[in-house]
C-alpha cells in the first residue's frame, strides 16, 4: 500500500506539471524594463521567476500584448536579443545567461625547446572554474562553452603560461613550454601525483622526476631510480644496499614494472645492488601503491609506470658520464626536424677490471683472467610524426648481467688437480612499437604490440682428479618469462569534469619455472644424470578495462572503474573481476577526504628464500594446481597545502589482505633433480596481511626542496605448512620508517644533497640449539654413517636484532659554459658516520651451558666515497 501511494503522488505531481506547462494567458506588457515586464508575469501568472537583478539591469522592453499563450513562449519572446535564456525548474522559473555553444580545444603539451611531450601539465580555464592535466603521452582536451577562453598552464620547473585562445576556429593547438632556467631544470622535484594532490580523485601515487634522481646521493657514482623510490613512504628495501621495492607488505614480484608499456622482471643489476635504468633517458616514472586505476592489473602491490624521452624534435645534443662503476652515453636529436627523432643510450660497468687486478696477485690461481663481472644497458626509441593526429613510437631495452670465473688448481705434488667455470648471466630484452591516434578533439586512442624476454641461467662444470680417481661435476640451470602481446587504450573526454577511459590486452606467456640438468662422473661411470620436469608452461592472459573519473560535484570527485581479466593455463580457465573506487571530497580550508577500495589478481609467483632479490628466485605461473594471489586494499587519507601552497601534507591509512600467497614448504628445495618432480609439489599457500599509515610533508619549489616520510607498518603471513600453521611476522615486516631528504641550492653551480633513513629492525629466523644428526644409521660397508648438525627453530623470523639507519651526502658541482657545455662533478659520501648496517646474519656457535647464540654478521656497505663526471652537449 505504501508503494502504491508513493507512486501516486508522484504521477498526480507529474500530471499537475504537465497541467502548468500547458496553461496558457491573456496579458498586455506596457513599454517597461525586463525585470518590470518579468514581475507583470509573475504575478499574472503565478508562476514564480528567479533573477539577477545586475543581469536584468538596463534592459528595456517594447509594449506587447499576448493572447492565449504559454508563459514559455511569453519569455522567449523578452528575452530575444538579450544573453539571457530561463529554464523551469520544479514549479518556478529561473533567468540566467544564455550558454554559449559549446567548443573542444585538443592538442599536444611541448618542451619549447626540444619538442618532448609533457606528462601531468596543469591546464586550467579559470573563468569556468574547470581545467585537465595531459594524459601519459602529453595528449589534453578541454570542452568549454565559450569562444575565446583563457588558458592558464603550469608545471614545475617550467615558466607559467597565462594566454588566450579563440576556440571557434582553432580546435587544434599545441602549447610550448619554456623552462624556468637551465639551472632550475637541474633540480625541480616532482612529487607526489603530477596534478594538484588536493583536487585529484587519486591517492596513493607518487610521481619521481629524472632530475630527481640525478640529484640524490650516489652509490659509487651511480643514480639510482630504485633507491629514490625506496625514499618514499610506504616503499622499503629488503637488505643493506639492495634495490628490491618491497611496497606496504608486499614482495619485489608484486610490482608491476613497465618500461614504455613493456613489463620487466627482476630489473636489477650486481644481484640486486642497482636498477636497470639509465636516468639519461628517463622522461617520466610514476608509482601506485595503492588505488590502482583500472587501466593496470596484474599485480598485487604497486604499480611503476616509466616512460622514456621521445627525443629533441629541433638538434642534436646529449651527455656523457662516468663513475667508479659504470660509464654510460647518450645521443638524442631530430633525423629530419619536426617530423623523426631518435633517443640511444649506452651504459657499461667495469668492476671485472679492478678484480682482475686483485686476483692477478693471488697465486693459487693459475689463470685469474678467466673472471667477468659486469653488466650494460642499451635504449633505443624512434618517434615519428606523420600529423597532428598521428605519431609512431618504436622502444627497444636490452640489459644483460654477467658474471664467470675460472679456476685451475693443482697440489704441489700435482696428485690432486681440479678446473673449475662458473657462469651466471641474467637479463631482460623488451620492445614496443605505439601507435597514437586523435580520432576526434575529445577522443585519443594508443595501439601497442610488445614484447619481453627475460632469461636466467647458471652454470657449473669441474674436471678433476683426486687420489688417482677422476670425476666430472655439470649443473646448469635455465629459467625465466617470455612475453608477447597487444593492448589498445582509449580516452574521451565528454568535458573538463568527465573523463572515461577504456581499453584491451592480451597477452601470450612462456614460463621457463627453473630446468635444472645434473650430471656426475667418477672414472667414467656415470653416478647421477637427471634433469627435472621444470619445463616450459604456456599460458594466455587477457584483460579488459573501463573507468570513469568524475567530478560530481565542486566538492565530490570520484573515479570508478572495473577490470576484468581471464588466464588460461595447463588446461585451466581462471577468471578475476577486480572493481576500483577512489573518491576525493573537498573540505573546507584546502583539505580534502580521499578514500579507495581496489581489487588486484596476479597469475604469476616468485620462488624466493630471503629478503635479498636475486636473479635466481624463479617467476612461476599459476597453475592447475596453484592459484592465482588476489589481494583487496583498502586506504583513507588527507591532503592539504600548507603556507600558502609551498608545502603539500598527505596522509593515509592502508589495509591490505593478499590471498593465494606462496613460499616454499619447511626444508624444500626447488633444486630437486635427482627426484624428478616439480616446484608445485615444494610449496604452500596462504593468506598475508599488511597494514599501516603513512605521513608525508614535501617542499617542491624554492632553493630547499626535499619531503620528510613516516612509515608505520606491519606485514604477516600464515601458511599452513610454514611455521606450524601460525602466524608469523613477514621477512620484509619493520614497524617503523622514516626518511628526511633534502636538496639545496647553495648558489648558481652548486647544490648539495642529504638523505637520513631510519628502519625498525627486521625479522630474523634464529635456532635455539643444535644437535647432532645421524644421516646414515648403518652404511652400506656395514659401518656408522656419519653426523651432522641439525638446528632446532621453534618459530619463522622470532627475533630481530638491530634497527638500521644511515646519512648519505652529495654535492654538484655544475658549470654552464659558454659554449653550450654544462659540467657536472657529483661528490657523494654514502653511510657518512659509519653506520654498521648487517647484509646478514649466521651463526657462529651455541652456548651449551645456556640457551645463547653468537651470531656474526656481514655488512656490506661502510663509509663509501664516490666521485662522478658528467658533460651534457
Amino acid at each position: 500500500m505504501r508503494h502504491f501511494l508513493t507512486v501516486l503522488f508522484l504521477v498526480c505531481g507529474l500530471a499537475a506539471a504537465g497541467q502548468q506547462n500547458d496553461a496558457r494567458f491573456s496579458i498586455s506588457i506596457p513599454a517597461t524594463t525586463l525585470e518590470g515586464a518579468l514581475k507583470i508575469l509573475e504575478q499574472q501568472t503565478g508562476v514564480q521567476i528567479s533573477y539577477e537583478y545586475t543581469r536584468v539591469q538596463g534592459i528595456t522592453i517594447k509594449a506587447h500584448s499576448f493572447k492565449e499563450a504559454p508563459l514559455e513562449t511569453m519569455l522567449t519572446y523578452l528575452l530575444k536579443g538579450t544573453s539571457l535564456t530561463f529554464k523551469r525548474r520544479g514549479g518556478q522559473i529561473i533567468v540566467g545567461p544564455a550558454v554559449k555553444a559549446v567548443h573542444t580545444l585538443s592538442g599536444y603539451v611541448e618542451d619549447a625547446a626540444s619538442g618532448e611531450r609533457l606528462i601531468g601539465v596543469s591546464l586550467v580555464a579559470p573563468q569556468f572554474e574547470a581545467g585537465t592535466v595531459t594524459n601519459g603521452y602529453g595528449f589534453y582536451s578541454l570542452t568549454l562553452p565559450a569562444d575565446t577562453v583563457r588558458i592558464q598552464l603550469s608545471y614545475l620547473g617550467y615558466q607559467r603560461l597565462d594566454t588566450f585562445v579563440t576556440m571557434e576556429n582553432t580546435r587544434s593547438f599545441s602549447f610550448r613550454l619554456k623552462t624556468l632556467s637551465s639551472q632550475l631544470g637541474e633540480v625541480t622535484i616532482r612529487g607526489v601525483g603530477t596534478d594538484n594532490i588536493v583536487s585529484s580523485s587519486q591517492m596513493s601515487r607518487v610521481n619521481i622526476s629524472a632530475s630527481l634522481v640525478q640529484s640524490a646521493p650516489r652509490l659509487l657514482g651511480e643514480p639510482d631510480l630504485f633507491k629514490t623510490l625506496q625514499l618514499m613512504p610506504g616503499v622499503k628495501q629488503g637488505t643493506e644496499a639492495t634495490s628490491a621495492l618491497l611496497v606496504r607488505g608486499g614482495t619485489p614480484d608484486q610490482n608491476l614494472i613497465l618500461l614504455d608499456g613493456a613489463p620487466l622482471y627482476n630489473p636489477v643489476h650486481l644481484m640486486g645492488l642497482f636498477s636497470n635504468f639509465n636516468t639519461s633517458v628517463l622522461k617520466d616514472v610514476t608509482l601506485y601503491k595503492g588505488a590502482f586505476p583500472a587501466r593496470y592489473g596484474g599485480r598485487l602491490s604497486s604499480v611503476v609506470d616509466i616512460s622514456t624521452k621521445d627525443g629533441d624534435m629541433h638538434q642534436l645534443h646529449g651527455n656523457f658520464s662516468v663513475g667508479l662503476l659504470s660509464a654510460q652515453a647518450m645521443l638524442e636529436g631530430p633525423i629530419k626536424k619536426e617530423k623523426t627523432t631518435f633517443v640511444v643510450s649506452v651504459r657499461r660497468s667495469y668492476p671485472d677490471i679492478a678484480a682482475g687486478i686483485y686476483l692477478n696477485n693471488q697465486k693459487e690461481l693459475s689463470d685469474p683472467g678467466k673472471f667477468k663481472l659486469n653488466f650494460y644497458d642499451v635504449n633505443a626509441k624512434l618517434h615519428h610524426k606523420f600529423s597532428d593526429k598521428d605519431k609512431l613510437y618504436f622502444s627497444f631495452y636490452g640489459g644483460r648481467d654477467k658474471m664467470a670465473t675460472k679456476v685451475d688448481f693443482n697440489s704441489v705434488n700435482a696428485l690432486n688437480y681440479y678446473v673449475s667455470n662458473t657462469s651466471i648471466h641474467w637479463g631482460n630484452y623488451t620492445g614496443t612499437i605505439r601507435w597514437n591516434h586523435v580520432y576526434s578533439p575529445k577522443l585519443f586512442s594508443n595501439v601497442m604490440l610488445m614484447g619481453s624476454d627475460y632469461r636466467f641461467q647458471s652454470r657449473f662444470d669441474q674436471v678433476g682428479e683426486a687420489a688417482s680417481t677422476k670425476f666430472t661435476d655439470h649443473q646448469k640451470l635455465n629459467s625465466g618469462i617470455r612475453d608477447l602481446g597487444g593492448r589498445i587504450d582509449l580516452d574521451y573526454q565528454l568535458n573538463p569534469a568527465h573523463t572515461i577511459k577504456a581499453g584491451a590486452q592480451v597477452m601470450y606467456r612462456v614460463f621457463t619455472p627453473g630446468v635444472l640438468e645434473s650430471r656426475q662422473t667418477e672414472n667414467d661411470e656415470v653416478l647421477a644424470d637427471s634433469s627435472n620436469n621444470n619445463h616450459g608452461i604456456y599460458a594466455l592472459e587477457m584483460n579488459l578495462y573501463a573507468e570513469d573519473d568524475w567530478e560530481v560535484s565542486k566538492r565530490l570527485k570520484v573515479n570508478a572503474g572495473l577490470h576484468v581479466s581471464g588466464f588460461n593455463v595447463q588446461g585451466r580457465h581462471y577468471r578475476s573481476v577486480q572493481p576500483r573506487l577512489s573518491a576525493r571530497y573537498l573540505l573546507p580550508g584546502d583539505w580534502a577526504l580521499k578514500a579507495s577500495y581496489t581489487r588486484m589478481t596476479q597469475y604469476i609467483h616468485l620462488l624466493a628464500y630471503n629478503s635479498i632479490s636475486l636473479p635466481a628466485d624463479l617467476w612461476v605461473p599459476a597453475t592447475d594446481k596453484v592459484k592465482p594471489q588476489d589481494a583487496d586494499q583498502y586506504a583513507l587519507g588527507v591532503t592539504h597545502f600548507l603556507f600558502g601552497g609551498k608545502f603539500e601534507f598527505s596522509a593515509e591509512a592502508y589495509y591490505k589482505y593478499m590471498h593465494n600467497v606462496i613460499e616454499y614448504k619447511e626444508g624444500a628445495n626447488y633444486l630437486t633433480a635427482a627426484k624428478g618432480d616439480t616446484w608445485e609439489q615444494h610449496v604452500t599457500a596462504g593468506e598475508g596481511k599488511s597494514y599501516g599509515m603513512e605521513l608525508l610533508l614535501q617542499k617542491k619549489t624554492g632553493k630547499l626542496t626535499g619531503w620528510v616520510g613516516y612509515t608505520l607498518a606491519w606485514a604477516n603471513r600464515r601458511l599452513p605448512e610454514v611455521n606450524f600453521g601460525r602466524q608469523f611476522p613477514y621477512k620484509y615486516d619493520r614497524r617503523h620508517d622514516f626518511h628526511i631528504v633534502a636538496i639545496y641550492r647553495l648558489r648558481k653551480g652548486i647544490e648539495l644533497s642529504g638523505s637520513w633513513t631510519y628502519q625498525s629492525a627486521a625479522p630474523f629466523t634464529i635456532p635455539l640449539t643444535s644437535y647432532f644428526g645421524i644421516t646414515d644409521p648403518v652404511s652400506s660397508t656395514g659401518n656408522w654413517g656419519t653426523s651432522r648438525h641439525i638446528d632446532y627453530v621453534s618459530a619463522r623470523n622470532n627475533t630481530r636484532i638491530q634497527a638500521y639507519h644511515r646519512l648519505d651526502l652529495g654535492v654538484s658541482f655544475i658549470k654552464y659554459k659558454k659554449n653550450g657545455l654544462v659540467r657536472t662533478w657529483n661528490v657523494s659520501l654514502l653511510n657518512a658516520y659509519n653506520r654498521f648496517n648487517p647484509f646478514f646474519y649466521y651463526v657462529e656457535s651455541f652456548d651449551r651451558r645456556q640457551p645463547k647464540v653468537t651470531l656474526n654478521a656481514v655488512s656490506l656497505v661502510p663509509v663509501l666515497p664516490s666521485v662522478s663526471y658528467e658533460l651534457k652537449f
